[in-house]
């Protein structure tokens, strides 16, 4: 049995809404593919945010669509949302949600259940079944339950006479083939239903552990078109349904699938860039939901550093459920003492300090900048190392995240000159690849909504280089601070306020100096021209 849950899972990436010839072509291939249950989406409460029609999959909406005759439509719910509801009990609910299933086109619900709700779904499943519908239920998060509470659980809802499919759920794509055999063996001891299984990708593993599931015993496994699903997706229909056809033959038809993969979804995978990566194979191995991953990476607001970085944080903090507020303190690492082993007073005494960013804009003038440098003398912090720049004109290089460090690491046991960075928040391990660089140990410590510049540390709301050699240079004692290619972001990008928050917190300082942007940049500071004879 395939259940194709396109619509239901793929949504988190477009918030279910999707094109209305997209959906009509999908469920004319699938009935065509002979798919034998659609799962068309989820039936969510009221959301203060927008979400489109297979969020809540009503029966008045799927009565207006084209939906195969022939074809079971399941829609899935999820059991904390409902138990936790504070309004009104669990039945209520379900009966706020669902009709008599004889009067709805809906014939399958899927109940997806943490294992500690397990218990407290009992009055979900009792109440569904007995409105008329075919319940399956779904254990989230599996593979973190020892193989004796596996057999508990399964042999309690065997003991409820209500559910008719028992699936597990590989939330962080971390399973191996045998962890899947092992897992279906525990179930098959307490467990006399179908059992049905949903498979993540982040290991590239999704498709090879269904088919192993299917081989021992398996009934019903889950798809979607492209891999399209939450994290780095899921076994994608296509290849599943070509696999089974090798193997029992043409019980079902790919061909009407491949236009629709290679077009429409297609498309949306270019768009979205959801599937296996190094990111979520990190994710799946340290077992962090998959969430985390998706949300770094959507609108491209972080960089690797930064993302490396998050996942580091987030694998000691025990993360199996995705918070927001947990991944920006990913984000902004951890806060730990501030204290350096160099002190920087007086270092830039009365001179200028230079810092060059990354952005294009530093390129765009780079020989401007290198006759600004070699007439001027300033003090130059580099914060990364750019191959553009001659190093004789660089005084210092300047890192504080940790993979940043790691990733250049190699570099700076080259370069001859100062790197100045936090040894305090840098791992022993990292520290030994840099045995022959010279470092300045200048500390630094995340603090929300703080910003504190002292002669041997800094202490910043987030890990920003910017600020990190900004506070250098104040401490130092600088004349002014000079920036070159901090271009800036839009300003409705998050990193634009992020920044000039942190911009106008220095301004406030009692050490702050002058800053100034002597190239093109949509921060709201000072700015001068690096042409300027007068500069």
């Amino acid at each position: 049995m395939i259940l194709d849950c396109t619509l239901r899972d793929g949504g988190y990436y477009v918030d279910w809404d999707f094109d209305e010839s997209t959906v009509r072509r999908y469920l004319s291939a699938i009935a065509i593919a002979k798919i034998d249950v659609i799962e068309i989406g989820f039936r969510f409460l009221s959301s203060k945010s927008f979400f489109g029609a297979f969020a809540y999959s009503t029966d008045e909406y799927l009565r207006s669509i084209n939906i195969p005759r022939d074809v079971p439509i399941a829609v899935m719910v999820n059991a904390s949302e409902l138990i936790n509801n504070e309004e009104c009990g669990v039945r209520d609910v379900i009966n706020q949600l669902f009709t008599r299933k004889e009067q709805s086109p809906v014939s399958i619900v899927r109940v997806a259940v943490h294992i500690d709700d397990i218990s407290s779904s009992y009055d979900i499943v009792d109440e569904l079944n007995s409105l008329g519908y075919r319940v399956f239920l779904n254990l989230m998060q599996i593979d973190s339950v020892e193989d004796d509470e596996i057999v508990k659980l399964s042999s309690l809802v065997e003991s409820w006479k209500l559910v008719e499919v028992l699936y597990f759920a590989d939330s962080f794509g971390s399973m191996d083939l045998d962890r899947v055999e092992k897992i279906v063996e525990c179930i098959l001891t307490a467990w006399s239903g179908s059992i049905g299984i949903h498979a993540h990708n982040n290991k590239g593993l999704a498709l090879p552990n269904t088919l192993r599931a299917r081989e021992c015993g398996v009934e019903y496994l889950d798809s979607t078109i492209c891999g399209m699903g939450r994290g780095a997706g899921n076994t994608k229909t296509e290849y599943l349904l070509t696999e089974i056809i090798q193997i029992d033959g043409p019980v079902y038809f790919p061909d009407a699938i491949f236009p629709l993969a290679l077009q429409e979804f297609g498309a949306l995978q270019k768009k979205y860039e959801w599937g296996e990566s190094i990111y979520y194979f990190l994710s799946a191995t340290y077992g962090i939901h998959p969430t985390y991953i998706q949300e770094m990476l959507s609108g491209e607001l972080y960089d690797t550093g930064q993302i490396l970085s998050a996942i580091n944080f987030l694998r000691e903090s025990n993360v199996p459920f995705y918070s927001f507020e947990k991944m920006l303190s990913a984000l902004v690492g951890v806060e730990g003492d501030s204290s350096g082993g160099w002190s920087a007073s007086g270092w830039a005494k009365n001179r200028d300090v230079l810092i060059l960013a990354s952005g294009p804009e530093l390129n765009n003038n780079i020989k401007v900048v290198i006759d600004y440098i070699k007439n001027k003398n300033p003090v130059v912090l580099c914060l990364n190392v750019n191959e553009l720049i001659p190093k004789n004109c660089i005084t210092a290089y300047v890192a504080c995240h940790e993979t940043r460090i790691l990733i250049e690491s190699d570099r700076y046991n080259e370069l001859n000159v100062p790197i100045i960075l936090p040894l305090n928040r840098i791992p022993e391990s990292i520290r030994n690849v840099l045995d022959k660089a010279k470092i300045f140990d200048f500390g630094m410590a995340i603090k929300k909504n703080e910003f504190e510049i002292k002669n041997n540390d800094c202490i910043l709301s987030s890990a920003l280089s910017l600020f990190y050699a900004i506070s250098v240079a104040t401490a130092a004692n600088a004349n002014r601070i000079l920036i070159a290619g901090a271009d800036g972001y839009e300003i409705n990008d998050p990193r634009y306020k992020e920044i000039s928050d942190l911009f106008d917190k220095y301004d406030v300082l009692d050490n702050a100096i002058s800053v100034y942007s002597i190239t093109k940049t949509k921060y709201p500071i000072k700015q001068r021209s690096v042409y300027d004879p007068m500069l």
